[in-house]
């Protein structure tokens, strides 16, 4: 193929590529917002406990989510690889942490759990997926102490809850941040760790990037579920809360310095 043709292909894969994000994240946004208003408060009217009517309501956005993954994937806009599959398992009750590079890792995460609950910020209760929020039953960190009794009653009922320790997407070459949300989570409620990095190279659907600036080359996401941190391993006995909190911080902050730059 001469260089004329390779640019014109080139270009021709990167427009493919720009039409059909735009599609997806109209799938992601309208495709919430219908849900909200059929789908999800149809599976809420069975009998049950609220916890119950949560899960099914959780499974039919796990499902939706894994779909739209599908879709981006058959579609070329990006390739997904899963390592650790087999932690999976051991994620009930657990306190789901991870990092934060991109806008899909919510959906990554929650496409990988059936009946997880997660931490999303209470001006989402405002915004076009508000229905959804309130529908599943996720956990807003709008109040402190609201919030940290909803997670461990939900962790309590076997729900994985999944918390992203830098609280927004984190900026390509600026040090990593953690704030002490996660770890407080973990040692207020008296929960084990089960560690998720998320790696997305070349860097796409950054933090104040609009959804049309994509890399010249389809991303790829390396998702790596590691193996659970028991609560007692990271913190020392009979440490008053705050203390454990900060201590319990700097051991994830830690924990992830190594292995994005190991």
């Amino acid at each position: 193929m001469t260089r004329p043709l390779r640019k014109l292909a080139a270009a021709a894969g990167w427009c493919w590529r720009v039409l059909g994000t735009g599609h997806c994240f109209s799938f992601l946004f309208v495709g919430g917002f219908l849900l909200a208003i059929t789908a999800l408060p149809w599976v809420r009217r069975g009998s049950g406990s609220d916890f119950e009517k949560n899960a099914r309501a959780r499974r039919v956005i796990h499902h939706t989510f894994r779909f739209y993954l599908w879709q981006m994937q058959k579609l070329g806009l990006m390739t997904l690889e899963i390592v650790g599959r087999e932690h999976l398992s051991q994620t009930a009750g657990k306190l789901v942490v991870a990092n934060h590079p991109s806008l899909l890792d919510v959906v990554i995460l929650i496409s990988l759990l059936p009946d997880c609950d997660c931490v999303v910020k209470g001006a989402l209760r405002r915004s076009l997926v508000s229905g959804v929020i309130r529908a599943t039953g996720y956990t807003d960190n709008s109040d402190g102490e609201t919030m940290l009794a909803r997670c461990g009653s939900s962790m309590a009922a076997g729900f994985p809850l999944i918390v992203f320790p830098e609280g927004t997407r984190s900026t390509p070459g600026q040090p990593l941040v953690f704030q002490r949300g996660a770890a407080n989570i973990a040692v207020r409620c008296g929960v084990d760790i089960l560690p998720v990095l998320i790696t997305c190279d070349p860097p796409t659907l950054l933090k104040g990037e609009p959804w049309y600036k994509i890399p010249a080359r389809r991303p790829h996401f390396r998702v790596e579920i590691r193996q659970p941190i028991p609560l007692a391993h990271t913190v020392e006995p009979g440490m008053p809360p705050s203390l454990a909190t900060r201590q319990l911080n700097r051991f994830l902050l830690d924990y992830y310095r190594n292995l994005m730059h190991g």
